[in-house]
């Protein structure tokens, strides 16, 4: 009974904390949502990684559809796997910050710091050798003071328009992800998917590659073009 009860409100605070803290509706002026809307141009995106073998099977086939995107990589999984983190960016994708360990408490806290934000970028910079400007909060919540401290920090907070359920387990299939991405999908947007899961060296992950392998031809022929943020919004991706 007692776990029943935590789960609910487990349950509520989630749902509360999207419908106030999460793009595309909020965000309190801080978040980028997406890019011109008189362009055909897209970003695909991908938070929570690195892992194996799902993000190296998802960087081949990016390789094979000849697209760039943008990965928002977690700062213990780049510990992880910082080979993998290099040969993204050796590829011509960017790297965006996700944030030390993936925690939506500090981003709650109005008297906390940077220093979970700034452990990540720490993280991409032992093995880069840059310093990511784009950042993108765990879950998405985004609070005022947490945008603000952002903004003064000199980072681009990147939100979306085009979410999908690809971190759900089990997988959502790889055709329903693509048909709803597709659907919502506008000149400009910023797609949200999942290469990877926080915290874990190893992972299984199919369906999202597999939607992206559906999604891309899909979009190409009604006449779209894949580009990094950097490109998209026409801001620097490094500091």
């Amino acid at each position: 009974m007692i776990k029943l009860l935590k789960q609910s409100i487990i349950q509520r605070f989630d749902a509360l904390g999207n419908h106030l803290l999460s793009p595309p509706r909020s965000g309190f002026g801080y978040f980028v949502h997406h890019g011109p809307r008189d362009q055909p141009k897209l970003a695909l995106t991908f938070d929570d990684g690195p892992s194996r073998p799902c993000t190296e099977q998802l960087l081949e086939a990016l390789d094979q559809l000849e697209v760039k995107a943008t990965f928002f990589c977690l700062g213990v999984n780049v510990g992880y796997h910082p080979e993998l983190v290099l040969h993204m960016y050796q590829r011509g994708h960017v790297i965006g910050n996700h944030s030390g360990w993936h925690s939506r408490k500090r981003g709650l806290l109005p008297w906390a710091d940077l220093s979970h934000i700034r452990a990540g970028e720490e993280a991409i910079y032992a093995v880069l050798g840059v310093r990511p400007r784009f950042y993108r909060p765990p879950w998405g919540w985004l609070t005022p003071w947490e945008g603000r401290r952002l903004a003064r920090a000199g980072y681009t907070i990147i939100g979306w328009d085009v979410y999908t359920l690809d971190w759900v387990i089990p997988e959502v299939d790889a055709v329903t992800l693509a048909r709803d991405a597709c659907r919502v999908a506008q000149a400009g947007s910023i797609f949200c998917f999942h290469d990877a899961k926080p915290w874990e060296p190893l992972w299984e992950k199919r369906e999202t590659t597999r939607a992206i392998k559906l999604l891309v031809p899909e979009l190409r022929a009604q006449g779209y073009e894949f580009v990094t943020l950097a490109e998209l919004l026409h801001r620097p991706a490094y500091g």
